[in-house]
Order: structure tokens, then C-alpha cells, then sequence
């Protein structure tokens, strides 16, 4: 079975990363996640049309798909892409939204980002 997941961000990468995008890719990377390989993973930051219509593309040629997106809370976008996004899953997929407002700084690496706390 050939997988694909693509992490969105609704931050500039080049800034830092939000704290759940790099929580998610270790999660899919460990056991619990199903041992993704890096190479079936792509984070990225804001997505422009082009973008999407890209992903649509790329896409198609995988038999599971999952797209997380990372919303800042109480954002409005102009273009959203959820309904786009969403259609990338139909039928061979998962397409999960979540609000994720803290950052961990670009300098740091995967090892070095923070525990989670639910507190």
C-alpha cells in the first residue's frame, strides 16, 4: 500500500513551525503513527491555489492519503481550500483540522521541540 501525509501550517515555515505540525510528524514517524518513512511526509506552510491544485495531482497516485491542517484559532481566510483539501481523502483517505496556536522556533530541530502539555 503506498501512503502520502501532508502537514499544513498557517504560518512562514522560515519562521518556526507550529508546535502541533511537529508533533503530528513524530507521532506518524513512531509506532503509535504507523512508522512513516520522512519520504512520505511533506509539512508546508500556507497553500495557495496553485498549490492545491498540485497536491490534487500528486496525489491521486496514492491508495491512502492523510492531510493535517493547522489553523492559528479564530483565523479568517480568505482562501480557505478545506472543501479542496477535504476532496484529496474522498474515499482512500483522512482529512483532520485542528487550531494550533503555539510555535517552536525554526532553529529547533524535531528532538529538541517541547513535550505537550494539556494543561
Amino acid at each position: 500500500m503506498t501512503r502520502y501525509a501532508v502537514l499544513i501550517g498557517a504560518a512562514d515555515l522560515s519562521q518556526g513551525m507550529q508546535k502541533s505540525l511537529v508533533e503530528f510528524k513524530d507521532f506518524l514517524t513512531g509506532g503509535a503513527g504507523g512508522l512513516w518513512r520522512e519520504d512520505e511526509i511533506l509539512i508546508t506552510g500556507p497553500l495557495g491555489w496553485q498549490f492545491v491544485q498540485l497536491l490534487q495531482t500528486r496525489l491521486r497516485k496514492y491508495d491512502f492519503v492523510l492531510v493535517y491542517r493547522c489553523r492559528l484559532p479564530h483565523s479568517v481566510l480568505s482562501e480557505d481550500y478545506s472543501e479542496k483539501l477535504k476532496e484529496l481523502t474522498d474515499g482512500n483517505g483522512v482529512f483532520i483540522t485542528d487550531e494550533c496556536a503555539e510555535f517552536v522556533r525554526a532553529e529547533e530541530d524535531d528532538e529538541s521541540a517541547p513535550a505537550r502539555s494539556d494543561g
